[in-house]
Protein backbone atom coordinates (compact mmCIF):
# COMPACT_ATOMS: atom_id res chain seq x y z
CA UNK A 1 0.00 0.00 0.00
CA UNK A 2 1.26 3.47 -0.94
CA UNK A 3 1.53 5.47 2.33
CA UNK A 4 0.74 8.61 0.33
CA UNK A 5 -2.10 7.06 -1.67
CA UNK A 6 -5.59 8.53 -1.53
CA UNK A 7 -8.86 7.04 -0.35
CA UNK A 8 -12.08 8.26 -1.95
CA UNK A 9 -15.52 8.34 -0.37
CA UNK A 10 -18.24 8.79 -3.00
CA UNK A 11 -21.76 9.61 -1.78
CA UNK A 12 -24.09 8.98 -4.71
CA UNK A 13 -27.34 10.67 -3.73
CA UNK A 14 -30.69 11.06 -5.45
CA UNK A 15 -30.33 14.85 -5.73
CA UNK A 16 -26.65 15.56 -5.05
CA UNK A 17 -23.34 13.72 -5.00
CA UNK A 18 -20.41 14.45 -2.70
CA UNK A 19 -16.80 13.30 -2.83
CA UNK A 20 -14.27 13.18 -0.02
CA UNK A 21 -10.57 12.34 -0.21
CA UNK A 22 -8.32 11.25 2.63
CA UNK A 23 -4.88 9.78 3.23
CA UNK A 24 -3.55 7.63 6.03
CA UNK A 25 -1.83 10.78 7.28
CA UNK A 26 -4.79 13.12 6.65
CA UNK A 27 -8.44 13.06 7.67
CA UNK A 28 -10.87 12.86 4.73
CA UNK A 29 -12.45 16.11 3.58
CA UNK A 30 -14.84 17.21 0.86
CA UNK A 31 -13.34 18.24 -2.45
CA UNK A 32 -14.56 20.32 -5.37
CA UNK A 33 -14.09 19.11 -8.95
CA UNK A 34 -15.48 22.27 -10.58
CA UNK A 35 -14.23 25.82 -10.98
CA UNK A 36 -16.96 27.13 -8.63
CA UNK A 37 -15.37 25.48 -5.63
CA UNK A 38 -18.71 23.95 -4.63
CA UNK A 39 -18.34 20.53 -3.01
CA UNK A 40 -21.95 19.53 -3.67
CA UNK A 41 -22.53 18.15 -7.18
CA UNK A 42 -26.11 17.95 -8.52
CA UNK A 43 -26.69 14.37 -9.71
CA UNK A 44 -27.84 15.46 -13.17
CA UNK A 45 -26.76 15.52 -16.83
CA UNK A 46 -27.49 17.82 -19.73
CA UNK A 47 -26.75 17.36 -23.45
CA UNK A 48 -26.05 20.68 -25.17
CA UNK A 49 -28.42 21.37 -28.03
CA UNK A 50 -25.69 22.92 -30.22
CA UNK A 51 -22.62 20.68 -29.82
CA UNK A 52 -24.33 17.64 -28.24
CA UNK A 53 -21.64 17.65 -25.56
CA UNK A 54 -22.54 15.99 -22.26
CA UNK A 55 -22.42 18.18 -19.14
CA UNK A 56 -22.86 17.21 -15.50
CA UNK A 57 -23.53 18.86 -12.16
CA UNK A 58 -23.75 22.65 -11.90
CA UNK A 59 -22.88 23.19 -15.53
CA UNK A 60 -25.75 20.92 -16.57
CA UNK A 61 -28.12 22.93 -14.36
CA UNK A 62 -26.93 26.22 -15.89
CA UNK A 63 -27.50 25.06 -19.46
CA UNK A 64 -30.90 23.68 -18.53
CA UNK A 65 -31.89 27.02 -16.96
CA UNK A 66 -30.95 28.72 -20.24
CA UNK A 67 -32.97 26.19 -22.23
CA UNK A 68 -29.83 25.24 -24.10
CA UNK A 69 -29.93 21.46 -23.83
CA UNK A 70 -31.71 18.24 -22.98
CA UNK A 71 -31.77 17.87 -19.19
CA UNK A 72 -31.66 14.48 -17.44
CA UNK A 73 -32.40 14.44 -13.71
CA UNK A 74 -33.36 11.79 -11.14
CA UNK A 75 -30.52 9.59 -12.44
CA UNK A 76 -30.32 7.31 -9.41
CA UNK A 77 -34.04 6.58 -9.21
CA UNK A 78 -34.15 5.99 -12.96
CA UNK A 79 -31.30 3.53 -12.56
CA UNK A 80 -33.23 1.71 -9.83
CA UNK A 81 -36.40 1.58 -11.92
CA UNK A 82 -34.58 0.80 -15.20
CA UNK A 83 -36.13 3.87 -16.81
CA UNK A 84 -34.17 4.99 -19.88
CA UNK A 85 -34.59 8.13 -21.97
CA UNK A 86 -34.49 9.21 -25.62
CA UNK A 87 -32.13 12.16 -26.16
CA UNK A 88 -32.01 13.76 -29.59
CA UNK A 89 -33.44 10.60 -31.19
CA UNK A 90 -30.93 8.30 -29.49
CA UNK A 91 -32.17 5.91 -26.81
CA UNK A 92 -30.09 5.53 -23.65
CA UNK A 93 -30.71 2.98 -20.91
CA UNK A 94 -30.97 4.08 -17.29
CA UNK A 95 -27.68 2.35 -16.53
CA UNK A 96 -25.92 4.15 -19.41
CA UNK A 97 -27.08 7.53 -18.15
CA UNK A 98 -26.05 6.87 -14.56
CA UNK A 99 -22.71 5.44 -15.69
CA UNK A 100 -22.05 8.54 -17.80
CA UNK A 101 -22.53 10.79 -14.75
CA UNK A 102 -20.22 8.61 -12.64
CA UNK A 103 -17.54 8.56 -15.35
CA UNK A 104 -17.71 12.34 -15.66
CA UNK A 105 -17.20 12.86 -11.93
CA UNK A 106 -14.43 10.29 -11.57
CA UNK A 107 -12.60 11.58 -14.63
CA UNK A 108 -12.58 14.99 -12.95
CA UNK A 109 -11.22 13.42 -9.76
CA UNK A 110 -8.48 11.65 -11.73
CA UNK A 111 -7.50 14.96 -13.36
CA UNK A 112 -7.37 16.68 -9.97
CA UNK A 113 -5.15 13.93 -8.50
CA UNK A 114 -3.35 13.02 -11.71
CA UNK A 115 -0.13 11.85 -10.06
CA UNK A 116 -1.76 10.23 -7.02
CA UNK A 117 -2.25 6.53 -6.43
CA UNK A 118 -5.88 5.67 -5.61
CA UNK A 119 -5.81 2.98 -2.93
CA UNK A 120 -9.54 2.51 -2.41
CA UNK A 121 -12.89 3.89 -3.57
CA UNK A 122 -15.92 3.32 -1.34
CA UNK A 123 -19.24 4.24 -2.93
CA UNK A 124 -22.10 4.81 -0.51
CA UNK A 125 -25.82 5.02 -1.23
CA UNK A 126 -28.96 4.95 0.87
CA UNK A 127 -29.74 1.44 -0.38
CA UNK A 128 -27.66 -0.84 -2.59
CA UNK A 129 -29.38 -2.11 -5.72
CA UNK A 130 -27.52 -4.68 -7.90
CA UNK A 131 -28.50 -3.02 -11.19
CA UNK A 132 -27.13 0.31 -9.91
CA UNK A 133 -23.95 -0.96 -8.26
CA UNK A 134 -22.94 -2.92 -11.36
CA UNK A 135 -23.38 0.12 -13.61
CA UNK A 136 -21.41 2.31 -11.18
CA UNK A 137 -18.68 -0.31 -10.78
CA UNK A 138 -18.13 -0.57 -14.54
CA UNK A 139 -18.14 3.20 -14.94
CA UNK A 140 -15.47 3.72 -12.27
CA UNK A 141 -13.39 0.87 -13.69
CA UNK A 142 -13.47 2.56 -17.10
CA UNK A 143 -11.69 5.58 -15.58
CA UNK A 144 -8.68 3.39 -14.80
CA UNK A 145 -9.40 2.30 -11.22
CA UNK A 146 -9.07 -1.43 -10.64
CA UNK A 147 -12.21 -3.33 -9.72
CA UNK A 148 -10.64 -4.83 -6.59
CA UNK A 149 -10.17 -1.30 -5.22
CA UNK A 150 -13.87 -0.41 -5.46
CA UNK A 151 -16.37 -1.22 -2.71
CA UNK A 152 -20.00 -0.36 -1.95
CA UNK A 153 -21.82 0.14 1.31
CA UNK A 154 -25.17 1.60 2.44
CA UNK A 155 -25.46 4.91 4.27
CA UNK A 156 -25.98 3.23 7.62
CA UNK A 157 -22.57 1.57 7.38
CA UNK A 158 -20.91 4.86 6.42
CA UNK A 159 -22.57 6.46 9.46
CA UNK A 160 -21.10 3.81 11.75
CA UNK A 161 -17.58 4.22 10.34
CA UNK A 162 -17.84 8.00 10.59
CA UNK A 163 -19.01 7.82 14.21
CA UNK A 164 -16.28 5.48 15.48
CA UNK A 165 -13.55 7.46 13.71
CA UNK A 166 -14.32 10.48 15.87
CA UNK A 167 -12.91 11.13 19.33
CA UNK A 168 -13.78 8.26 21.66
CA UNK A 169 -15.74 10.51 24.01
CA UNK A 170 -18.19 11.09 21.14
CA UNK A 171 -19.19 7.41 21.04
CA UNK A 172 -18.62 6.14 24.57
CA UNK A 173 -22.41 5.69 24.69
CA UNK A 174 -24.95 5.47 21.88
CA UNK A 175 -24.78 7.81 18.87
CA UNK A 176 -27.83 9.22 17.08
CA UNK A 177 -28.31 10.43 13.52
CA UNK A 178 -31.29 12.33 12.14
CA UNK A 179 -31.41 12.31 8.32
CA UNK A 180 -34.07 14.52 6.72
CA UNK A 181 -34.05 13.92 2.99
CA UNK A 182 -36.29 13.62 -0.06
CA UNK A 183 -37.97 10.56 1.52
CA UNK A 184 -38.73 12.24 4.85
CA UNK A 185 -37.08 11.95 8.24
CA UNK A 186 -35.15 8.84 9.27
CA UNK A 187 -33.49 8.12 12.61
CA UNK A 188 -30.48 5.90 13.31
CA UNK A 189 -29.10 4.97 16.71
CA UNK A 190 -25.70 3.28 16.90
CA UNK A 191 -24.75 1.08 19.84
CA UNK A 192 -21.37 -0.44 20.66
CA UNK A 193 -21.01 -3.63 22.66
CA UNK A 194 -17.56 -3.99 24.19
CA UNK A 195 -18.45 -7.12 26.12
CA UNK A 196 -16.13 -9.87 24.94
CA UNK A 197 -14.69 -10.15 21.46
CA UNK A 198 -15.35 -8.88 18.87
CA UNK A 199 -16.55 -5.37 19.69
CA UNK A 200 -19.84 -5.15 17.80
CA UNK A 201 -21.24 -1.95 16.31
CA UNK A 202 -24.95 -2.11 15.46
CA UNK A 203 -27.57 0.41 14.40
CA UNK A 204 -31.29 0.64 15.02
CA UNK A 205 -33.27 2.38 12.25
CA UNK A 206 -36.64 4.12 12.52
CA UNK A 207 -38.71 5.59 9.68
CA UNK A 208 -40.18 8.86 11.04
CA UNK A 209 -41.54 10.11 7.74
CA UNK A 210 -45.08 9.83 9.14
CA UNK A 211 -44.14 12.68 11.49
CA UNK A 212 -41.96 14.67 9.09
CA UNK A 213 -42.48 13.85 5.42
CA UNK A 214 -40.97 15.27 2.25
CA UNK A 215 -43.90 17.63 1.57
CA UNK A 216 -42.78 19.82 4.48
CA UNK A 217 -39.54 20.45 2.58
CA UNK A 218 -41.45 21.67 -0.45
CA UNK A 219 -43.56 24.11 1.56
CA UNK A 220 -40.87 24.98 4.15
CA UNK A 221 -43.43 25.60 6.88
CA UNK A 222 -40.92 26.37 9.62
CA UNK A 223 -43.40 26.49 12.51
CA UNK A 224 -44.86 23.13 11.53
CA UNK A 225 -41.39 21.63 11.08
CA UNK A 226 -40.27 22.89 14.49
CA UNK A 227 -43.38 21.50 16.16
CA UNK A 228 -42.95 18.11 14.47
CA UNK A 229 -39.23 17.94 15.25
CA UNK A 230 -39.94 18.60 18.93
CA UNK A 231 -42.33 15.65 18.89
CA UNK A 232 -39.63 13.54 17.28
CA UNK A 233 -37.06 14.66 19.83
CA UNK A 234 -39.36 13.71 22.69
CA UNK A 235 -40.23 10.38 21.09
CA UNK A 236 -36.80 9.00 20.28
CA UNK A 237 -34.10 10.45 22.53
CA UNK A 238 -35.71 11.12 25.89
CA UNK A 239 -34.27 8.87 28.60
CA UNK A 240 -31.71 7.59 26.12
CA UNK A 241 -28.03 7.56 27.09
CA UNK A 242 -26.60 9.23 24.00
CA UNK A 243 -23.13 10.77 23.68
CA UNK A 244 -23.52 12.50 20.31
CA UNK A 245 -26.31 13.55 17.95
CA UNK A 246 -25.68 14.20 14.26
CA UNK A 247 -28.16 15.78 11.86
CA UNK A 248 -27.79 15.75 8.10
CA UNK A 249 -29.82 16.15 4.93
CA UNK A 250 -31.28 19.07 3.02
CA UNK A 251 -34.23 19.21 5.44
CA UNK A 252 -31.96 20.59 8.15
CA UNK A 253 -30.59 23.41 6.02
CA UNK A 254 -31.17 26.89 7.34
CA UNK A 255 -31.68 28.00 10.94
CA UNK A 256 -35.11 26.52 11.72
CA UNK A 257 -33.79 23.49 13.72
CA UNK A 258 -31.08 25.36 15.63
CA UNK A 259 -33.10 26.16 18.77
CA UNK A 260 -34.29 22.54 19.08
CA UNK A 261 -30.79 21.18 18.49
CA UNK A 262 -29.51 23.48 21.22
CA UNK A 263 -32.05 21.94 23.61
CA UNK A 264 -30.50 18.52 22.95
CA UNK A 265 -26.98 19.50 24.01
CA UNK A 266 -27.37 18.89 27.74
CA UNK A 267 -24.68 16.27 28.39
CA UNK A 268 -24.35 15.57 24.67
CA UNK A 269 -22.44 16.73 21.59
CA UNK A 270 -24.58 17.89 18.64
CA UNK A 271 -23.31 18.42 15.08
CA UNK A 272 -25.01 19.49 11.87
CA UNK A 273 -23.43 18.87 8.46
CA UNK A 274 -23.84 17.53 4.96
CA UNK A 275 -20.87 15.26 4.21
CA UNK A 276 -21.15 12.63 6.94
CA UNK A 277 -21.79 9.71 4.57
CA UNK A 278 -19.03 10.66 2.14
CA UNK A 279 -16.53 11.00 4.99
CA UNK A 280 -17.69 7.73 6.53
CA UNK A 281 -17.13 5.97 3.22
CA UNK A 282 -13.57 7.34 3.02
CA UNK A 283 -12.88 6.31 6.63
CA UNK A 284 -14.05 2.80 5.76
CA UNK A 285 -11.61 2.60 2.86
CA UNK A 286 -8.78 3.88 5.05
CA UNK A 287 -9.28 1.75 8.13
CA UNK A 288 -11.43 -1.32 7.39
CA UNK A 289 -8.40 -3.59 7.14
CA UNK A 290 -6.26 -1.59 9.56
CA UNK A 291 -5.32 -2.74 13.06
CA UNK A 292 -7.49 0.09 14.34
CA UNK A 293 -10.59 -2.02 13.70
CA UNK A 294 -9.11 -5.50 13.88
CA UNK A 295 -11.44 -6.44 16.75
CA UNK A 296 -14.53 -4.57 15.49
CA UNK A 297 -17.53 -6.08 13.75
CA UNK A 298 -19.82 -3.58 12.00
CA UNK A 299 -23.36 -4.88 11.55
CA UNK A 300 -26.00 -3.08 9.54
CA UNK A 301 -29.67 -4.11 9.69
CA UNK A 302 -29.33 -6.53 6.78
CA UNK A 303 -26.36 -8.43 8.21
CA UNK A 304 -26.40 -11.77 9.99
CA UNK A 305 -25.65 -11.45 13.72
CA UNK A 306 -24.42 -15.02 14.25
CA UNK A 307 -21.65 -17.29 13.06
CA UNK A 308 -22.98 -20.73 12.14
CA UNK A 309 -20.46 -23.57 12.33
CA UNK A 310 -20.69 -27.29 11.63
CA UNK A 311 -18.91 -29.84 13.82
CA UNK A 312 -16.58 -31.96 11.69
CA UNK A 313 -13.53 -34.18 11.97
CA UNK A 314 -10.90 -32.53 9.82
CA UNK A 315 -7.11 -32.29 9.91
CA UNK A 316 -6.97 -35.00 12.59
CA UNK A 317 -9.25 -33.19 15.03
CA UNK A 318 -12.89 -32.52 15.80
CA UNK A 319 -13.73 -28.82 15.58
CA UNK A 320 -16.45 -26.35 14.65
CA UNK A 321 -15.89 -25.03 11.12
CA UNK A 322 -17.71 -21.79 10.17
CA UNK A 323 -20.17 -21.97 7.29
CA UNK A 324 -21.68 -18.49 7.73
CA UNK A 325 -19.90 -15.68 9.55
CA UNK A 326 -21.52 -12.80 11.40
CA UNK A 327 -21.43 -9.72 9.18
CA UNK A 328 -22.57 -11.37 5.94
CA UNK A 329 -25.67 -9.88 4.28
CA UNK A 330 -28.48 -12.35 4.85
CA UNK A 331 -29.97 -11.96 1.36
CA UNK A 332 -26.78 -13.24 -0.28
CA UNK A 333 -25.33 -15.35 2.54
CA UNK A 334 -25.17 -19.05 1.69
CA UNK A 335 -22.73 -21.87 2.20
CA UNK A 336 -22.40 -25.52 1.23
CA UNK A 337 -20.04 -28.22 2.44
CA UNK A 338 -19.80 -31.98 1.87
CA UNK A 339 -18.91 -34.53 4.51
CA UNK A 340 -19.05 -38.24 5.32
CA UNK A 341 -21.14 -39.46 8.25
CA UNK A 342 -19.04 -41.35 10.81
CA UNK A 343 -21.14 -43.63 12.98
CA UNK A 344 -23.92 -41.03 13.33
CA UNK A 345 -27.17 -39.90 11.77
CA UNK A 346 -26.97 -36.37 13.17
CA UNK A 347 -25.46 -33.09 12.01
CA UNK A 348 -24.31 -30.78 14.78
CA UNK A 349 -24.36 -26.96 14.45
CA UNK A 350 -22.86 -24.32 16.76
CA UNK A 351 -24.35 -20.81 16.65
CA UNK A 352 -22.39 -17.94 18.21
CA UNK A 353 -24.26 -14.62 18.42
CA UNK A 354 -21.69 -11.83 18.06
CA UNK A 355 -23.96 -9.21 19.62
CA UNK A 356 -25.19 -11.11 22.68
CA UNK A 357 -21.88 -13.00 22.93
CA UNK A 358 -23.69 -16.28 23.63
CA UNK A 359 -23.50 -19.74 22.07
CA UNK A 360 -26.23 -22.25 21.40
CA UNK A 361 -26.36 -25.60 19.65
CA UNK A 362 -28.71 -27.23 17.17
CA UNK A 363 -28.77 -30.94 16.31
CA UNK A 364 -30.29 -32.03 13.02
CA UNK A 365 -31.52 -35.63 13.11
CA UNK A 366 -31.49 -37.41 9.75
CA UNK A 367 -34.56 -39.58 10.26
CA UNK A 368 -35.03 -42.63 8.03
CA UNK A 369 -31.48 -42.38 6.72
CA UNK A 370 -30.62 -45.42 4.57
CA UNK A 371 -28.50 -47.83 6.58
CA UNK A 372 -25.12 -48.46 5.02
CA UNK A 373 -21.69 -49.44 6.20
CA UNK A 374 -20.02 -46.81 8.34
CA UNK A 375 -18.34 -43.96 6.46
CA UNK A 376 -20.15 -44.75 3.20
CA UNK A 377 -22.74 -41.96 3.27
CA UNK A 378 -21.78 -38.60 1.85
CA UNK A 379 -24.05 -35.66 2.62
CA UNK A 380 -24.19 -32.10 1.36
CA UNK A 381 -24.98 -29.49 4.00
CA UNK A 382 -26.34 -26.16 2.83
CA UNK A 383 -27.23 -23.02 4.82
CA UNK A 384 -29.40 -20.19 3.46
CA UNK A 385 -31.59 -17.52 5.08
CA UNK A 386 -35.26 -16.57 5.20
CA UNK A 387 -34.42 -13.32 6.99
CA UNK A 388 -31.65 -11.90 9.11
CA UNK A 389 -32.49 -14.05 12.14
CA UNK A 390 -33.77 -17.24 10.49
CA UNK A 391 -31.49 -19.79 8.83
CA UNK A 392 -32.52 -22.80 6.75
CA UNK A 393 -30.22 -25.83 7.01
CA UNK A 394 -30.61 -28.46 4.31
CA UNK A 395 -28.91 -31.87 4.24
CA UNK A 396 -28.94 -34.02 1.08
CA UNK A 397 -27.96 -37.68 0.86
CA UNK A 398 -25.31 -37.99 -1.88
CA UNK A 399 -24.69 -41.70 -1.52
CA UNK A 400 -21.15 -43.01 -1.99
CA UNK A 401 -20.21 -43.07 -5.63
CA UNK A 402 -20.97 -46.25 -7.57
CA UNK A 403 -20.99 -48.37 -4.43
CA UNK A 404 -24.05 -46.79 -2.78
CA UNK A 405 -26.28 -44.58 -4.94
CA UNK A 406 -28.02 -41.58 -3.45
CA UNK A 407 -31.41 -42.13 -1.85
CA UNK A 408 -32.34 -38.58 -2.92
CA UNK A 409 -33.55 -37.90 0.59
CA UNK A 410 -33.44 -34.29 1.79
CA UNK A 411 -33.78 -33.06 5.37
CA UNK A 412 -34.49 -29.46 6.30
CA UNK A 413 -34.44 -27.57 9.56
CA UNK A 414 -35.23 -23.95 10.33
CA UNK A 415 -33.02 -22.41 13.02
CA UNK A 416 -33.88 -19.17 14.78
CA UNK A 417 -30.61 -17.45 15.52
Amino acid sequence: MDPNGIFIGYDLGVEVTQITVGRLTEEPDSISITSSGNTVIPTVLCVRSDSKDWLFGEEAVRFNNRGAGHFVGDLLNKGIRGEGEIIYEIEYSAQELLARFVRKTFSAVRQKYVNENIEKVVVTMRTLYPQVTEAVLQAIEETGIRRDRIEFQPYVMSFMYYAVCQRKEYWVNDVSLFDYNENGLFYYQMSTSRKGSPTTVTTYTADLSDLMDATMLENMQESRMQYSFRLVRDKVIQRQIISTIYVTGKGFEGTWPDEILKSMTAGRHVFKGTNLYAKGAAYCGMYREDDRFADFLFLSDDMVRSTISIRMFKDNRVADYPLIRAGERWKTAKATTVGILDDTDEVYFTIFNAVRKDTKYSIMNLKNLHRRENKTTRVAVKVTFLDRDTAVCTVTDLGFGQFFPSSYRVWEKIITL
